[in-house]
């Protein structure tokens, strides 16, 4: 059933099925895009919307087949109706199949970014319906498992008992290679200040998910860099912003000015293995 909010309908959303005729499901991640209402709001230099829509179109016009697309969160850093609707708009112009998970700014409102970041206010919201959570999507033989990890009026994340039990009845019952995508990270990034924004029951997802051997990785965003490592023998991978970058092993908050937008690809074959690599964006003003 469409899924209405205003004037936008969310048709053939979410889907529930992809197959290809060679067995590969190529996943285009993109992430953390910010975007404001008006289109020429910079931060940090950069202009966010003209960052999104060029890493899109740099990543499809390269020499892969796309699948999938992934927002994995912080699509918007204001919450605002209107913004969503214009991001459908843009993604379905692509003509293929995309999912979306929120963030921590789809669902909180961050006022008074002029004060220290102790004295502002954060606003919570509910998510928009284009924003998912529970969904399996079937990528032939693997499986995409989707959870919210976003807490209204927080940064941090979480993914709280009904997301662990979704997952732990979802694992139990398939046989079939997974990767798990959502928002906040789910291992130390060795950075003092955005470790205090991780996903705060981690322990309890890695206790639910490493006993599984068909989990074979967990995607997420909200780091604003590139990393990957493993638990488990499980993969795990965030992503760079396509607007601007955090500096790694940084304890305090900062910006990394060398740093350029980027997106993950991920190639899932049909025996079950994860190729993964970072896009940079060839333009960082574009």
């Amino acid at each position: 059933m469409p899924v209405s909010e205003s004037s936008v309908e969310l048709v053939n959303y979410p889907p529930a099925q992809i197959t290809t005729e060679d067995g590969v499901i190529n996943i285009l991640q993109l992430t953390d895009p910010h975007l404001y209402l008006d289109p020429d709001t910079e931060t940090a230099g950069i202009n966010n919307y003209q960052s999104f829509t060029a890493c899109l179109q740099q990543a499809l016009n390269e020499n892969i087949r796309c699948d999938l697309i992934l927002l994995s969160g912080d699509l918007v850093n204001e919450v605002k109706p209107e913004i969503y609707k214009n991001i459908y708009q843009l993604l379905q112009q692509t003509r293929i199949p995309f999912v979306c998970i929120a963030g921590n700014h789809d669902v909180t409102d961050e006022l008074d970014p002029h004060l220290p970041f102790s004295q502002r206010r954060f606003v919570p919201h509910e998510p928009n319906p284009m924003l998912l959570s529970n969904h399996c999507l079937a990528l032939n033989e693997w499986r995409l498992l989707l959870i919210d990890s976003s807490v209204p009026g927080k940064i941090y994340g979480s993914v709280g008992n009904k997301n662990l039990n979704w997952l732990s009845q979802k694992l139990a019952n398939s046989h079939h290679p997974v990767i798990i995508a959502m928002h906040h990270h789910v291992l130390p990034m060795g950075s003092a200040w955005i470790d205090q924004h991780i996903t705060e029951d981690a322990e309890d997802f890695w206790q639910r998910v490493e006993s599984y051997p068909t989990v074979k990785a967990v995607v997420s965003g909200h780091v604003h860099q590139n990393f990957e490592s493993q638990r488990a023998g499980i993969k795990v991978y965030a992503t760079p912003s396509t607007c601007y970058q955090f500096k790694p092993k940084s304890d305090d908050f900062a910006i990394d000015d060398q740093a350029v937008p980027g997106y993950r690809w991920l190639s899932l074959n049909k025996q079950g293995i994860i190729k993964s690599w970072i896009t940079r964006l060839e333009n960082k003003k574009a």
